[in-house]
C-alpha cells in the first residue's frame, strides 16, 4: 500500500507543479468568463444609462467630435457635482456610456468590467507577492486566478456590477482602478531608482481618479493611503520613500473636492441616512452579518483551503517575517467594514446589489491576503522552531511535496464535484451558470431583439410620442429596470431626453397623452 502511495505521489509531483497548476487554474478562470461574455452580446442600456448619457449622445449626434463629446461629459460632471453627487470620476465616466455611439456598442460593457477587474487583481497580487515578498510567479498566478474566480462567480449583484454600465463603471470599473492605484503606490516602495518619475505621474493620475469614485471606493483608498503614510513615518523611512507623498497629495485634493461638492448636501436632504457614529458602528455589524451569514459559502471556504499550501510555499520563499498577524487580520476586517459606512450614512442601508457587490469585491482580496499572511506567520514560526537556519532558506518553487500534491488534487476534485452538484438544483448559483442559462433558454436573445426594436423606434421618431410593448423576457443578469406606463416617471423622461422624444410610455389600452 505504501509503495502505491509513493508511486502515486511521484506521479502527481510530475504533473502537479506550480507552473502546471497556475496554467490550469488560469485556464479554468478564463473559461468561466466565456458564458458571461457571450451573454454580453445581448446587453442593452437602461435607467441611469439614458439620464447620464443624454448630453454626450446629443453632442456626438451633432458633429461626431471627440472634443465635443468630452466637453459634454465634463459639462455633465459639473452639473452633477453642483446638484447631485461629488463623485466626479463616476459622473464623467457614466456620461460616456457606450450607447452614446449606438445601442449595440453597449455590449462592450461586461468586457470592460471583467478585463479591468482581471488585470487589476493580477497586477496587485503580482506586486505584493512577487515584487515585495519574492514569491514565484506561478504560485502568484494560481492565487490570483482562484481569487478572481470567487470575485466574478460568487459575487452578489452581478447584473449591476458587470452588465449595467452606470452601476458597473461607478463600482466595478473604479474599484479596479483603485487596485491599480495601490499597485503603482506600492511599486514606489521598491528599491529601484529608475523609472520613478513615470510611476509618480501615473500614481498621481490614478489617485485623483480614485478620489472621485463612489464614496465606498474613495473612502477605502483614503484609509489605505493614510495607513501607508503613517507606516512610513512610524518606521522612520520617510526620506527613502518621499515620492509617495506626491500622488498622496493629488488623491487628498481630489477627495476634498468630492466631499465638498454642493450636490452631496442636496442629495442628503432627499435621503434618510444615519449619523456618522451610528453608521460606523453598524458597518462592523453588517460586515460580520454579511460575511458569516451570506458570503462564507462552501466555494469560498474550499478555495481558501486550496490556497493554504500555496501560501505555505510562499512563506518558505520569502524572508519577510509576517509580524503582528492579528493586527493585520483586524485591519482587514476594519477595511472591509469601512466600505459599508458610506451607504449607511447616506441612505441608511446596504441592501442594494451594487453596494453589497462592491464590498464583496474588496472582501475576497482582503480575505485572500489575510489568509496568506496568517499562513506565512505560522510557516515562519514552524521553521524557526524546527531549525533557525531554515528561516532564511529560500524554498524551491519548482515543485510541491507529495503530500501537497495529494492535498491540492483532493481539493480541486472536491471543488469540481461540488460545482457540478450545485448546478443541478441551482443553475444560477454561480454567475457563469446564470449567464449560460440565459444564453441557452433564448431569453437573452429575445430581450436583445426587443430592446433593439425599441432603439430603432426611438431613433426614427425624434420629437414625437412613442409607445413600446412591454418586455416579455427579463434575463436575470441583463435586466435592470424598465420604463413604465407613466410618461412622467424619471426612467421614461430619461429615455425621452436621450433620444429627443416628446415622451415615451409602455403600451397600454389607454390612449396616448
Amino acid at each position: 500500500m505504501r509503495n502505491i502511495f509513493d508511486r502515486t505521489g511521484k506521479f502527481l509531483q510530475r504533473i502537479c507543479t506550480p507552473k502546471s497548476l497556475a496554467i490550469g487554474l488560469t485556464a479554468i478562470y478564463l473559461m468561466s468568463l466565456i458564458p458571461l461574455l457571450l451573454l454580453g452580446h445581448y446587453d442593452y442600456p437602461s435607467a441611469d444609462d439614458y439620464t447620464n448619457g443624454a448630453m454626450c449622445y446629443q453632442a456626438w449626434q451633432s458633429d461626431h467630435s471627440v472634443g465635443g463629446l468630452l466637453a459634454a461629459a465634463f459639462q455633465r460632471t459639473v452639473l452633477e457635482w453642483n446638484t447631485w453627487r461629488g463623485c466626479f470620476s463616476s459622473a464623467f465616466l457614466s456620461a460616456l456610456s457606450p450607447q452614446v455611439f449606438g445601442a449595440r456598442f453597449y455590449q462592450i460593457t461586461p468586457w470592460l468590467m471583467l478585463v479591468l477587474l482581471t488585470v487589476s487583481v493580477f497586477s496587485l497580487f503580482y506586486m505584493l507577492l512577487v515584487r515585495l515578498l519574492g514569491a514565484d510567479r506561478w504560485t502568484c498566478l494560481s492565487v490570483s486566478s482562484l481569487s478572481l474566480f470567487l470575485l466574478v462567480q460568487c459575487t452578489p449583484g452581478g447584473s449591476e456590477l458587470f452588465y449595467w454600465y452606470s452601476g458597473a463603471v461607478n463600482y466595478t470599473f473604479l474599484f479596479g482602478v483603485s487596485l491599480l492605484f495601490y499597485c503603482v503606490m506600492f511599486s514606489l516602495l521598491l528599491p529601484r531608482k529608475k523609472g520613478v518619475a513615470p510611476r509618480v505621474i501615473l500614481a498621481s493620475f490614478l489617485g485623483f481618479v480614485v478620489s472621485g469614485a463612489n464614496q465606498m471606493t474613495a473612502l477605502n483608498a483614503a484609509i489605505v493611503v493614510t495607513a501607508l503614510l503613517c507606516f512610513l513615518i512610524f518606521c522612520k523611512k520617510w526620506t527613502n520613500y518621499k515620492f509617495v507623498t506626491i500622488p498622496a497629495v493629488f488623491f487628498y485634493l481630489g477627495f476634498a473636492l468630492s466631499v465638498a461638492a454642493p450636490g452631496n448636501f442636496v442629495r442628503a436632504e432627499l435621503s434618510q441616512g444615519m449619523n456618522p457614529i451610528r453608521a460606523i458602528l453598524l458597518s462592523f455589524y453588517y460586515c460580520l452579518h454579511l460575511v458569516i451569514d451570506e458570503w462564507l459559502t462552501w466555494p469560498v471556504i474550499l478555495v481558501l483551503f486550496l490556497m493554504i499550501p500555496l501560501f505555505w510555499q510562499i512563506g518558505g520563499q520569502t524572508k519577510f517575517k509576517f509580524p503582528c498577524p492579528f493586527l493585520v487580520l483586524l485591519s482587514g476586517f476594519c477595511l472591509v467594514s469601512a466600505m459599508m459606512t458610506p451607504p449607511l450614512f447616506a441612505v441608511g442601508n446596504v441592501s442594494s446589489g451594487r453596494a453589497q457587490g462592491t464590498v464583496f469585491l474588496m472582501f475576497i482580496p482582503v480575505l485572500t491576503l489575510c489568509t496568506g499572511y496568517l499562513t506565512g506567520w505560522i510557516r515562519k514560526k514552524q521553521d524557526a522552531a524546527l531549525s533557525p537556519d531554515r528561516e532564511t532558506a529560500k524554498e524551491d518553487g519548482r515543485k510541491y511535496s507529495p503530500f501537497t500534491c495529494f492535498y491540492l488534487a483532493g481539493c480541486l476534485i472536491f471543488l469540481a464535484f461540488g460545482i457540478l452538484l450545485t448546478l443541478i438544483p441551482s443553475p444560477r448559483y454561480f454567475t457563469f451558470g446564470s449567464a449560460a442559462a440565459d444564453c441557452l433558454n433564448g431569453s437573452g436573445r429575445a430581450y436583445a431583439e426587443a430592446q433593439s426594436a425599441r432603439a430603432a423606434l426611438y431613433e426614427a421618431n425624434a420629437g414625437q410620442w412613442v409607445e413600446v410593448a412591454p418586455l416579455e423576457q427579463r434575463p436575470e443578469l441583463l435586466f435592470n429596470s424598465d420604463i413604465t406606463e407613466n410618461a412622467d416617471d424619471w426612467t421614461n423622461r430619461g429615455v425621452a431626453r436621450f433620444y429627443g422624444l416628446e415622451g415615451v410610455v409602455i403600451r397600454t389600452a389607454a390612449p396616448l397623452p
